[in-house]
């Protein structure tokens, strides 16, 4: 497949995208393509003068941030259904969808292709997708509070932290996780990442609480030097 350079003003996104990305993801993703550039070609379609994004929006959104012009791109002749399909396809290998917006994508793509048909070119079984359907026979402001709610749990999603600790110190962390999981209810879920959050409160109190008394004592002896 070749690969060739487009100006980015160009490009427009496609109007059924169901996909979203966490924010720390896309926070590395803009780093990344901060240092390097963009690596990984977009996949896009020819639309009159210019060309629609079929998978690599973020990509697309990052580089017009940083103010790039142009961004390597792979253009697919792909008519209105294979080009959802294919968003459909490699979007399920990153992010995660909105179901309102995927149930609105099933249901125009299943105007002219079987639902066992897709089954067989998308990463859902059917009766995921009959499921999702029943979405859209909700009030029709229904499935703006669904996307809302959506929206309002990516900022929660769990974030994975990792770094690196000399190998001596590893038993002295994990002496300090135990011993604040045992302050945990026994059926607690993920005991180490809270006690690891407990243990980092706690520090933090203590600190602030010495920079405010030696804060008070530079201030007390001032004010003795004053008298």
């Amino acid at each position: 497949m070749d690969i060739v350079q487009i100006e980015l003003n160009k490009i427009s996104p496609n109007d059924y995208n169901p996909n979203v990305m966490p924010e720390d993801i896309l926070a590395k993703l803009r780093a990344e393509i901060a240092d390097k550039g963009s690596c990984v070609p977009i996949i896009v379609r020819r639309r009159g003068d210019g060309y629609e994004i079929v998978d690599g929006e973020h990509r697309w959104r990052i580089c017009r941030e940083l103010g790039l012009e142009e961004i390597p791109c792979i253009v697919k002749d792909y008519d209105d259904n294979e080009a959802k399909i294919k968003t459909l396809q490699l979007n399920y290998l990153q992010g995660s969808v909105v179901p309102i917006r995927l149930a609105h994508l099933i249901h125009d793509l299943n105007k002219e292709i079987k639902l066992e048909d897709l089954a067989g070119r998308l990463p859902y079984e059917t009766p995921q997708m009959m499921d999702n359907l029943e979405l859209l026979k909700f009030p029709d402001d229904f499935g703006q509070k669904i996307e809302i709610q959506t929206m309002e749990d990516e900022k929660e999603l769990p974030v994975v932290m990792s770094f690196v600790v000399p190998r001596e110190q590893v038993q002295i962390i994990e002496k300090a996780l135990d011993m604040a999981c045992q302050d945990l209810p026994e059926q607690t879920k993920n005991k180490k990442a809270l006690a690891l959050g407990d243990i980092c409160s706690q520090f933090i109190g203590n600190k602030e609480v010495k920079d405010r008394l030696l804060s008070d004592d530079v201030e007390n002896k001032a004010e003795e030097f004053r008298n």
